[in-house]
């Protein structure tokens, strides 16, 4: 069971396209992102995914949060 922590951490995931469906619109040099709650394995996880998705949150489901 892994225990689920509260960090406050920057993590570069390196250069990465930029895809919208399976169209390419172009390339970032480097991503970071800040990551407030993970467990160590979540952490290990996002580091070594090809693909990270990224979802708009309707303001709806954000409050419910």
């Amino acid at each position: 069971m892994s225990m689920l922590i509260n960090v406050s951490i920057s993590i570069n995931l390196g250069p990465r396209q930029i895809r919208v469906g399976d169209k390419v619109l172009g390339q970032c040099d480097g991503v970071t992102i800040a990551v407030s709650e993970a467990t160590p394995e979540e952490l290990i996880k996002l580091m070594n995914a090809d693909v990270i998705e990224l979802v708009k949150v309707h303001k709806a489901e954000f409050e419910k949060h």
